[in-house]
């Protein structure tokens, strides 16, 4: 307190001492010059202790700021007046009070993000103004750019689960369930619910909570596919089978000629429709986990030297030679061996099956430095490129961007001749997508075609000499 205004408190509290010398002197019981003298040294009197109180108030007002902005702080040692230290004696208590009811609301927050965190389902949470308030790892993981305080159309533009969240907002309903379909590496399918929590919650005014419904989408799909495809599939190797049955039962009864010409043919169409079924069975399975990523390692030049190997007999069949080279050294990565051996045999096999004879399936792994605009929605940027070449009549330019399709064939008679299903480079394209990888196809007609399988690469030492050069 500054020194005029204790002045003037001092005058208030002696003002009444003052009016009583007035009073005596103007009775003629003292005298002025006394009157003066005795109200002087009563105002002085006041003046001292007004200023030890002020000095207690001023070190129990410096206690209670340090305990406002800092949340600690040492109480005054030497204060004179009783009712200045029990102030501080409260303040002290206050603050003890808070410190503890802080810790315990730390505490509480800290056990209620961990559990949230050991969630398996993504939860996010939202205020009244669609701004994101808190959510877990699992929410994290879904929308990488996830952030407290923005809003959640940064991240959810989706209009259903939107409309679903004004719903709730507005007290239309208390929760409401929406599927929402995030298009990211693979198009995940999601049951929403958005419910309002409890008031207690403070701005934690709703919660959306992710149920993935993916793989029974992926379930129905493959339900509706394998119907449709292997209908229309299995459709003539059945009538070939029944047609020769009918006869070996009517006119070729007893003609073993017949017979001997006729079994052959009914074994392949047999064996046709066994291959088809292992490779839709074998679809749907890949289907069904392509998006959840490998967690095991491999190594991509092993895998292919395998592969070499095991098809060495059906290139020597028609005097082709398999050339691997090799421009990477370290060629481990995530990933499922038993998957990319099917992935690397199905393209190696069709360059032998179409590739002229006497000439080379050419495999080649490198580094890859211009990578396809496919791999930007993947968080890796070091990928090998796997290429296999062969010397073949091409393919027409209209039809790469179907040939990873089902059933899409170029020419269906050859490749029904050569053994092929129509599924083998869908079931490559899906694994590859399982890997985080893609598939580009190239060809020219008259010259052959290039399949070039791109997997991220496992960032070592040799892999970051090759990617700098």
């Amino acid at each position: 307190m500054g020194f005029r205004q204790l002045i003037l408190t001092a005058l208030a509290v002696a003002f009444p001492v003052g009016i009583v010398f007035i009073v005596l002197v103007t009775t003629g019981q003292l005298g002025l010059g006394t009157a003066l003298l005795s109200f002087a040294l009563s105002g002085l009197g006041v003046v001292a202790m007004l200023r030890i109180y002020f000095g207690d108030l001023r070190r129990v007002a410096r206690y209670a700021t340090d305990l406002r902005d800092h949340y600690k702080g040492a109480p005054p040692q030497h204060i004179s007046f009783t009712a200045a230290s029990e102030l501080s004696s409260l303040y002290t208590q206050i603050a003890a009070a808070f410190r503890d009811r802080i810790a315990l609301l730390e505490a509480q927050t800290s056990t209620d993000a961990e559990i949230l965190d050991h969630l398996p389902n993504p939860v996010v949470m939202v205020n009244r103004q669609r701004v994101v308030t808190g959510f877990n790892q699992a929410a994290k993981g879904l929308f990488h750019s996830l952030e407290t305080g923005r809003d959640l159309t940064r991240f959810i533009r989706d209009p259903i689960l939107l409309d679903a969240f004004d719903d709730v907002a507005n007290e239309r309903q208390t929760m409401k369930h929406a599927e929402f379909v995030l298009a990211s590496d693979a198009h995940r399918h999601f049951d929403v619910l958005t419910a309002r929590l409890p008031a207690a919650t403070g701005d934690r005014n709703f919660v959306l909570t992710f149920s993935d419904l993916t793989e029974l989408r992926k379930l129905e799909q493959m339900r509706a596919d394998f119907a449709t495809d292997a209908g229309h599939e299995l459709r003539t190797p059945l009538s070939v089978l029944l047609g020769f049955i009918e006869t070996l039962e009517g006119p070729a009864k007893d003609d073993p000629d017949a017979l001997n010409q006729f079994l052959p043919v009914m074994r392949d169409q047999a064996l046709r429709m066994q291959h088809l079924i292992e490779d839709l069975l074998s679809l749907a399975r890949i289907e069904l986990n392509e998006h959840t990523p490998p967690s095991d390692e491999c190594n991509v030049g092993k895998i292919i030297d395998k592969v070499a190997k095991s098809l060495a007999i059906k290139a020597d069949a028609k005097d082709m030679n398999i050339r691997v080279t090799r421009e990477l050294e370290d060629t481990d990565m995530i990933g499922e061996e038993k998957e990319l051996h099917q992935v690397f045999v199905n393209l190696v096999e069709n360059a032998i099956k179409y590739g002229h004879p006497n000439t080379d399936v050419e495999v080649s792994i490198t580094l890859a430095k211009n990578l396809p605009g496919a791999l930007a929605r993947y968080r890796h940027n070091r990928f090998m490129a796997i290429a296999i070449r062969d010397h073949s009549d091409g393919i027409a330019r209209e039809h790469l961007p179907r040939l990873t399709e089902r059933f899409y064939r170029v020419d269906t008679a050859r490749s029904r001749a050569v053994g092929g299903t129509g599924l083998g480079l869908a079931i490559v394209k899906h694994l590859v997508q399982r890997h985080r990888g893609t598939m580009q196809i190239e060809s020219e007609q008259g010259v052959g075609s290039v399949f070039t399988v791109y997997l991220p690469a496992k960032i070592g030492d040799n892999v970051r000499k090759l990617h700098s050069a």
